[in-house]
């Protein structure tokens, strides 16, 4: 969707441009822009500066009391920062970019943001508009059609053609991120635009007692969720109607649970029913997995007490879940013979993947809240299910025992799993963890066990995207006000943004980054051997010496490559007061895909897992 403003052509010859003579930076379009994020609760930007970007870098630094720049080493980066700080905070991610090559860089970061329906603000510089017509082909330098770039990944995007038009189209921008399904949104500013001065009507915004109180419509709107849509009562009714008359409930909850915050309502939903409580990858940590109905993560990087509990549910409630590919065994699972009800914020979710007994148009919160007083009241709460509760025991037993084995090997290389059970016995509850595309993120999903609800661990399943950890854990690590953050990532994965780690030292962001180091794309050596039979006899990389490159930075860091010194090696990277780095030397044919491993033991060599 565009919101494209065609300015007046008088109008645009008429902006004044900014020079070393005019009076100072309080007063131009930079400046206005800064006082309008503010206005909005933003407190930080993450981003790279060109030349048509200056005017808002010298807003923000203006404003440095309030608001502040975090500089990153590529506009890719600052699109996965700002992704991951709104995934933290439940606040407006931004980001900016400089016209043309900056702006190229963003779509992997928006795309992303958009598939996990993430609420991003991405402020991208244009060329003057008197140039316009120098567009073509790059006569006028960096020029390209930016709108036709972002807007497949954007929900929005608009061009603010003037001084006069900035503040409707900045809170339109806002609007759009966080309204209904959020998602990123695109601003496109015109250099002449932010160079300007202001006009005298426009002043009155940069005063900072025009800064508005919480509760007001643009604080409102720097936040997800800022309208809580409740839901039909007949669809409240027969969504409960069904769930009551199940015999082995089960719930999958995704990403939208924990950006409606509705972690407490979906646990009492789930004890009133003896419901089992699965989650996507990006739903994780909607419930703790320590709980006794929690069976983990759902899919095919999930864990196996998820998908045998699902096998044996007879009702699926979906809540706030896009019933990807993934989550879903490639849409196979719930079967067509299970009873399956959903709640979603979004119309078009609602029975897109599976045939619907009932649905309810709503958040999460909401939705959950409204299904868990009609149980209420209807006496829901004295259906034990006793014979259920006791399936979902075992389940998580025989999951729990299975993955225990597999973490305590002592095998060399060092096996992944090894990995997680020590992390996990390492981090604080609180700790964040973030994890990479592929491999990664099966091993945070299914071997990393999260001790409290809450958004603790985040992966990318918008595009599943390597490179995305390191720029997240900025992101995450400077909203969060000092919490510690783990990346766990792969050799092929760090690779994408190792630059970033000079943005880490900088800030002295308090970021570990453990490295599973097979000299290898894990995944793709995996699909080549269960789907073509054939392997490499190479590995991908040359073996890269992690712990060299991160001293390099400044940071302290360390090569493992035995398991008996994971232990010591963990610790101390955590404790360290520089940002830290675990090389460990990873044992390539390990892999939580399950198919992959059914494949290779059964000798198949066309099953795939996805």
């Amino acid at each position: 969707m565009s919101a494209q403003l065609k300015p007046d052509a008088a109008a645009v010859e008429a902006l004044p441009i900014t020079t070393s003579d005019d009076p100072g930076p309080a007063s131009h379009g930079g400046a206005l822009l800064t006082a309008l994020l503010i206005e909005h609760g933003v407190t930080h930007v993450f981003g790279l500066p060109g030349g048509q970007t200056l005017a808002l870098y010298d807003g923000i630094a203006s404003r440095s009391d309030t608001i502040e720049h975090v500089l990153v080493r590529d506009e890719r980066s600052a699109a996965y920062a700002a992704d991951a700080y709104a995934r933290v905070t439940g606040r407006v991610g931004v980001c900016d970019a400089t016209v043309g090559p900056g702006a190229a860089k963003l779509p992997s970061g928006l795309a992303e943001a958009l598939g996990s329906s993430i609420p991003v603000v991405a402020l991208v510089s244009d060329l003057p508009v008197r140039l316009a017509i120098h567009a073509y082909r790059s006569a006028a330098s960096q020029a390209l059609d930016q709108a036709a770039l972002l807007a497949p990944v954007t929900k929005w995007h608009a061009t603010v053609p003037s001084l006069a038009t900035m503040p409707a189209l900045v809170r339109q921008a806002f609007r759009e991120a966080t309204t209904g399904r959020p998602g990123p949104v695109a601003l496109f500013l015109p250099q002449d635009v932010l160079d300007a001065q202001l006009p005298s009507e426009l002043v009155g915004l940069l005063r900072p007692d025009h800064e508005q109180p919480p509760g007001s419509a643009p604080q409102r709107f720097g936040a997800v969720t800022p309208f809580r849509i409740m839901p039909a009562v007949p669809d409240v009714e027969a969504v409960a109607r069904a769930l009551s008359g199940a015999e082995r409930p089960l719930i999958l909850a995704g990403g939208g649970v924990l950006s409606s915050g509705a972690e407490q309502v979906l646990q009492e939903c789930a004890e009133m029913l003896g419901a089992a409580v699965a989650t996507t990858l990006t739903g994780k940590g909607a419930i703790a997995e320590t709980h006794p109905l929690a069976v983990g993560v759902h899919g095919v990087m999930g864990a196996e007490s998820a998908t045998a509990a699902m096998d044996d549910a007879d009702v699926v409630l979906l809540v706030g879940a896009k019933s990807s590919g993934g989550a879903t065994f490639s849409w196979t699972k719930p079967r067509a013979d299970q009873i399956v009800v959903q709640i979603d914020i979004d119309p078009l979710e609602l029975g897109r993947a599976f045939p619907l007994a009932a649905a309810m148009l709503a958040d999460a919160r909401q939705g959950l809240a409204a299904l868990s007083e009609k149980l209420r009241s209807t006496g829901a709460e004295s259906l034990s299910r006793q014979p259920w509760r006791e399936s979902v025991r075992l389940h998580k037993h025989s999951w729990a025992t299975r993955r225990d084995s597999e973490r305590s090997s002592i095998g060399e290389p060092i096996a992944p799993q090894r990995v997680l059970g020590e992390l996990e016995k390492a981090m604080a509850p609180a700790d964040v963890l973030v994890c990479d595309a592929s491999l990664s993120s099966g091993w945070g999903g299914a071997y990393f066990e999260q001790q409290q609800s809450g958004r603790r661990v985040l992966t990318p399943r918008g595009q599943a995207g390597l490179g995305f950890a390191l720029p997240a854990a900025i992101g995450a690590a400077t909203a969060d006000g000092g919490r510690r953050t783990v990346v766990l990532t792969g050799d092929g994965a760090l690779g994408y943004a190792v630059g970033e780690m000079a943005t880490v030292i900088e800030n002295r962001l308090p970021v570990t980054v453990i490295v599973l180091n097979n000299s290898s794309l894990g995944w793709i050596r995996w699909y080549r051997r269960i789907t073509f039979g054939t392997e490499w006899t190479k590995p991908d990389f040359a073996d890269t010496d992690f712990r060299l490159v991160a001293q390099a930075y400044g940071w302290s860091a360390e090569r493992v490559t035995s398991a008996g010194d994971l232990t010591a090696a963990l610790r101390r990277a955590l404790d360290s007061t520089l940002p830290s780095l675990v090389d460990v030397v990873t044992e390539t044919w390990e892999t939580p895909v399950a198919s992959h491993r059914r494949a290779l033991e059964q000798g198949n060599t066309t099953e795939y897992g996805g």
